[in-house]
């Protein structure tokens, strides 16, 4: 028996290679084993498993999936965005309208419909803080409003047919990364509603998750300590303790468990992406339910757009402009009175980067054969040029085995630069309508940057940055590679190198002299020729002592020519802006006299042009500018993408004229998602951060997922199957991300900051959020309040609360109290910040309860420069007084600030001061002021040298966990909590034809260990410290008490 298990089991497995046509999402079993619901093409269906028809019972352009059957198998509840959030709905299974359930603006998912007529759902609302877990809510079929079921944070939560016993999930960790192991991995947990209390379930170091249970108490769930997801089942005693060791269901190898349902009668059904399977009494079926259907979106959009422009260029006589836009190049003329364009590169895959050669070749990118090569287009027709022709010739020009990027053809039209592959600077001769003689000026890990040709077309300056990612501008001879110096010579970063016309100056951005040491960019310039930055201000202004006659000054304009004097020219640099904001562009003026650049408008709050003096002087804001983008100097005019659409600064006058468009674009969306696919993967082959990506075999990989991945119909299907793909590396601060076309409805839903709970006549009030529109001074609501109406609409005891509040976002609303009076209250958008600062506020009542008011407590939320000046804030508030302080980085989602926060908090006072008065004898009293130093005058940031603890757990993840690791190895203090999540990795995003991958680019590694941080060496605190299931909603927080305590004793 056992071997011809085996053998049918091995069959089944092996059928994996044929797979079926259709993504079935979230298969759902009903209660007797008949019947199957399930989401395809973002709606929801039916399949009879006995006569095998199918049955569409929703029908909209919004996404819908996870599917529930109630307990008669006669209605199923779904959630949906056709509310643009997504909410929970219901619909009988033989069809009709859906009736909506929830209307709260955050995601709610139905995972169990309860035998007492309760959807259970997970959810975020009022009284969640940062932490990362859902709540579990539920809520009556019949109506009402939505309460919390269970006090302890998780997901998927499912209720045993005897009611008493609630398995869920507790963990954070993406289900996609199937191979992950480490704190943040997903456990499935028991909690018993009669004893209050909890149960793991499960111990995998690797996820687990789905709960699920079958009409005999028996418990599933979905995991992967095999090293694949199965199904394993687990017997669970009547107080919700384990009953023997779980057993593996299925044998997945190849292709994990996606998702899973059981029956009253314990028949499962299960995915594998696009393969069905049946367990019926042990024996293994594969369901083979091909849905013949019209496609819910069309497959190909033709549409025209103003805007959307990306990049271009202006060709050598300026008629002619070519517009990169939606991956397509189009040509038009250089008037503001002609909109019309011409598609001259009509191919569905990738085409950017267009530059002119020559005022009837183009220039541009495309991965149309599979990789980025460069190509040419020109008109077939000589009489007609690119912006009318209807005869292109599109002609590739070169054959690299690695993508080209980022090409620049030079002022005189007779070279060419580009990047090929990561690192490698490129340039080549132009000659002919073809690219030769192709030399490599630079061969780096790191990518030259910013490339920028001087207007004599003999050097080329870029940034680039060294293993310590400090970015500098090098300047290198075109003739001389060997040439190359740099320029700026700074500890900080210098960036976007720029030209001045005259050939004398280079302006780049540098944040040498930023807000506080280095955050905020200013526009710095270096004088090439010693001479020219000998003269002095009133040198400049008067002009030479022998005047040049006219027609030497314009022969000199007209044949420039750069000189360079080498030696030690980082000393010849002048700072030309100084706003307390990121000044960029730093283009030159057509007699090199001015610089423009693009700074934040205070009137306007957006990317706008300024002009400055080359002294910094009288700077100003040019009118008519705003989200200023990709500023180029062409012909003594300034070209910019303000919003997508193309305008044209003329320096005298600093006037603007728009320079509008209209392009027809065409999407195929089948052939933009293997376009989409396919560059997506080869940056990451070329970029991801470990060249043996983890171990996996990477090309594998893309090969199997790739006719899976296309084979998704809904963009939301096609995310998900790709970032199963990106889950198999099992690496963090991954992801494939885009916009989805659903059209979708919003309700606009106003927030009070309450939880409330319906009674017969009206809803009682349980909980008041601080700050929030309910706890203003006017309105003053409380905790026991009782609203019997909303814009004198009553409520009764089957009205969901919020569905009175629809469209009322920032507007003002009437609630009636039940002891008549009246209150006006304007409502808001969100409530996460106020969540947030009660979850602290409570913290630091905990803190001040367990220190007994001697420590301060300060949580940081977020390794960024806001959150960085709330921590220097909070060292004073929050520490005043006290004798030391306790900082917490649980839930911290990282960023970069972690050395910041090291040099405030690692240092060693070396002196003390006393002031005139605070003493009558310096002589006898000057000990007793040890501990005071003006650090605020002498320090660039503020200093701690109060004792500290620091608190992390298993969602301090990224630059948190670098934090945790530098606070514990540089002695600082201990650390208390949970390891860290395991995730770091330095991550970019590369931008596709729609939507973005992630890149992780740069390992992490303890210099104490020598072990990498992502995945194998998360910090672990010198404390381990759990807290327990519930622990929020009980004001209970066992790590934070631990912290206080250990920090008590060190301060004796």
């Amino acid at each position: 028996m056992i071997k011809r298990s085996s053998f049918v089991f091995f069959i089944l497995i092996n059928a994996l290679l044929s797979a079926q046509n259709s993504l079935i999402r979230m298969p759902r079993i009903s209660p007797n084993g008949q019947e199957l619901a399930f989401s395809f093409q973002g709606d929801i269906w039916t399949y009879n498993l006995d006569n095998q028809q199918t049955k569409r019972l929703t029908v909209h352009e919004a996404y819908e999936s996870n599917p529930v059957w109630n307990n008669e198998g006669d209605m199923l509840a779904f959630s949906s965005n056709r509310k643009s959030y997504i909410n929970i709905f219901t619909i009988k299974k033989n069809g009709g309208v859906p009736k909506q359930l929830t209307y709260y603006p955050t995601t709610d998912t139905p995972y169990d419909w309860t035998t007492s007529n309760n959807i259970v759902f997970s959810t975020s609302r009022v009284l969640k803080g940062p932490e990362w877990d859902e709540q579990v809510y539920q809520i009556n079929a019949e109506g009402g409003t939505p309460q919390r079921f269970i006090t302890a944070l998780g997901s998927m939560a499912t209720v045993s047919p005897d009611g008493n016993l609630v398995a869920y999930v507790k963990g954070a960790c993406r289900i996609s990364r199937e191979d992950y192991s480490g704190s943040a991995q997903r456990d499935v947990w028991i909690y018993n509603i009669k004893t209050d209390s909890y149960f793991q379930a499960t111990f995998s170091e690797k996820n687990d998750h789905s709960p699920l249970w079958d009409a005999a108490g028996n418990l599933y769930y979905i995991g992967a300590k095999s090293g694949r997801y199965n199904i394993y089942k687990q017997s669970v005693n009547s107080d919700g303790s384990l009953k023997g060791n779980s057993i593996k269901i299925t044998k997945q190898n190849k292709n994990g468990v996606v998702s899973f349902s059981v029956s009253d009668k314990g028949n499962i059904v299960y995915s594998t992406l696009f393969d069905l399977y049946q367990i019926n009494n042990g024996q293994f079926n594969k369901i083979n339910l091909k849905i013949e259907s019209d496609n819910k979106f069309e497959t190909e959009k033709e549409f025209s757009t103003s805007s959307d422009i990306t990049n271009f260029d202006v060709s050598p006589n300026s008629k002619f402009i070519a517009l990169e836009i939606n991956g397509e190049l189009f040509v038009k003329q250089n008037s503001k009175n002609r909109r019309n364009t011409n598609n001259v590169s009509k191919h569905s895959y990738r085409d950017r980067n267009p530059q002119w050669i020559s005022d009837t070749e183009l220039l541009f990118i495309s991965d149309r054969d599979g990789h980025n090569e460069v190509y040419r287009a020109t008109s077939k027709d000589t009489l007609v040029g690119l912006d009318r022709s209807l005869k292109i010739s599109i002609k590739k020009l070169t054959n690299s085995k690695e993508d080209i990027y980022d090409i620049l053809v030079s002022p005189n039209h007779k070279k060419i630069a580009y990047r090929l592959g990561t690192g490698k600077l490129i340039l080549a001769d132009v000659k002919g309508g073809g690219i030769f003689n192709n030399k490599v000026y630079s061969s780096s890990w790191a990518e030259a940057k910013d490339v920028s040709w001087s207007p004599d077309s003999r050097y080329i300056a870029y940034s680039q940055e060294d293993l310590n990612f400090d970015s500098e501008i090098f300047i290198q001879s075109v003739n001389n590679p060997n040439d190359k110096f740099n320029i700026s010579m700074h500890p900080r970063s210098d960036i976007m190198p720029v030209w001045s016309p005259d050939g004398k100056k280079l302006a780049f951005a540098s944040n040498r002299s930023g807000n506080r040491g280095g955050i905020d960019y200013d526009v710095w310039m270096v004088w090439l020729k010693k001479e020219d930055w000998e003269r002095s201000k009133m040198d400049r202004e008067n002009g030479d002592y022998y005047v040049e006659n006219e027609v030497t000054k314009e022969k000199k304009k007209k044949e420039v020519k750069v000189f360079i004097d080498e030696e030690r020219i980082f000393d010849r640099l002048d700072r030309i802006t100084r706003l307390p904001d990121d000044e960029y562009g730093g283009i030159f003026s057509t007699d090199s006299k001015y610089v423009y650049y693009s700074a934040t408008d205070p009137s306007s709050n957006e990317r706008s042009f300024f002009k400055v003096k080359l002294d910094g002087t009288d700077p100003e804001v040019i009118k008519g500018s705003s989200k200023v983008e990709r500023v180029t100097e062409i012909d003594d005019k300034f070209y910019f993408i303000s919003a997508g659409k193309l305008k044209k600064l003329d320096s005298d006058g600093d006037k603007i004229t728009s320079l509008p468009h209209t392009a027809k674009c065409i999407e195929d969306f089948v052939t933009m998602n293997q376009q989409i696919f396919e560059e997506g993967t080869r940056v990451l082959t070329m970029g991801f951060y470990d060249p043996n990506f983890h171990g996996y075999n990477w090309k594998s990989l893309i090969k199997k997922y790739k006719p899976l991945v296309l084979k998704a119909t809904t963009e939301q299907d096609y995310s998900f199957v790709y970032n199963l793909l990106l889950g198999q590396l099992n690496a963090s601060h991954m992801g494939y991300r885009a916009g989805t076309s659903e059209r979708t409805n919003n309700d606009n839903i106003g927030l009070l900051g309450l939880e409330v709970k319906n009674i017969e006549k009206g809803v009682i009030v349980e909980y008041v959020l601080k700050n929030s529109a309910a706890n203003k001074s006017k309105v003053n609501l409380k905790a026991g309040d009782i609203i019997t109406a909303i814009n004198e609409k009553p409520i009764n005891k089957s009205t969901n609360f919020y569905s009175l509040l629809k469209n009322t976002k920032g507007e003002e609303v009437l609630l009636t109290k039940s002891d008549g009076n009246d209150v006006i209250v304007r409502t808001s958008g969100s409530l996460k910040t106020l969540q947030y600062e009660a979850w602290v506020e409570s913290r630091r009542r905990l803190v001040k309860e367990y220190s007994k008011g001697q420590l301060g407590y300060i949580h940081i939320r977020g390794m960024n420069a806001p959150s960085f000046e709330s921590f220097e804030r909070e060292l004073k508030a929050s520490g005043y007084g006290k004798k030391g302080i306790v900082i917490d980085v649980r839930y911290n989602g990282g960023g970069w600030t972690t050395d910041r926060l090291m040099a405030v908090l690692n240092v060693d006072q070396h002196a003390y001061t006393i002031p005139r008065g605070a003493t009558n004898n310096l002589q006898k009293e000057n000990k007793n002021f040890k501990l005071n130093y003006p650090f605020n005058e002498r320090a660039i940031l503020s200093v701690n040298i109060k004792p500290s603890v620091a608190l992390c757990n298993e969602n301090s993840y990224s630059n948190a966990e670098i934090f945790s690791h530098a606070y514990k190895n540089l002695e600082i203090g201990k650390l208390v909590g949970q390891p860290t999540f395991g995730a770091v990795i330095s991550t970019g995003g590369y931008s596709l034809t729609k939507g973005y991958v992630r890149m992780p680019f740069r390992a992490w590694y303890v210099k104490k260990s020598g072990l990498n941080m992502e995945n194998d060496a998360p910090a672990v605190p010198d404390y381990l410290v759990e807290n327990k299931p519930g622990w929020e909603a009980k004001q209970q927080d066992d790590q934070l008490k631990k912290a206080v305590n250990v920090l008590l004793e060190q301060i004796k």
